[in-house]
């Protein structure tokens, strides 16, 4: 080998990777609320227990720590199950959030506390993405409020339960995207 390509090919190799398309990582942490509205049917699973299937729908906005604000709308299907004596609660549900056309995210949340005055506390977890948010992964304590008990007392079983106004606050959303 000469000297002169013993030079070139470092030379060559830096160029084609400062030549070559790439994408910085971007990561963050934002705040997101996303005041609800919730559709589905109650079942009485046991003596004391009521089952909640439905999906919560909304607007999420997102503010940022430069404080812009963006926003997108949210549908979450649901279980969400209901102690009627403690006023205890437990709910899983997986979330699409729509940006934008061609944005979407995808996200899963889990909570469990008291119904009403006490919130279901969790977690709110970025699962995955389309377009500039594939990939995007993430997580951030989750708080849920909801006049559902107060609602279900005295519905019959299979019963459809509309409720008109809820809110969930998902605070240090922390975020990464490839």
């Amino acid at each position: 080998m000469t000297v002169k390509r013993i030079y070139l090919a470092p030379v060559v190799a830096i160029l084609l990777l400062a030549l070559s398309p790439t994408r910085a990582a971007e990561q963050g942490t934002v705040q997101a609320a996303i005041p609800w509205d919730g559709e589905g049917q109650v079942y009485q699973v046991s003596t004391d227990t009521v089952l909640f299937l439905g999906s919560l729908k909304g607007v999420m906005y997102v503010e940022n720590s430069k404080g812009e604000m963006h926003e997108g709308f949210v549908v979450c299907p649901i279980m969400q199950e209901i102690d009627l004596n403690s006023g205890t609660t437990q709910a899983n549900g997986r979330c699409e959030i729509i940006a934008s056309a061609d944005s979407v995210l995808y996200a899963n949340m889990t909570c469990q506390g008291k119904v009403g005055g006490g919130g279901c506390e969790g977690e709110f977890t970025l699962v995955d993405g389309e377009g500039k948010f594939k990939g995007i992964s993430g997580s951030g304590r989750l708080r849920v409020r909801s006049p559902m008990r107060a609602l279900i007392g005295n519905l019959a079983s299979g019963s459809v339960l509309r409720v008109a106004s809820g809110l969930a606050v998902i605070n240090d959303l922390k975020y990464s995207i490839p």
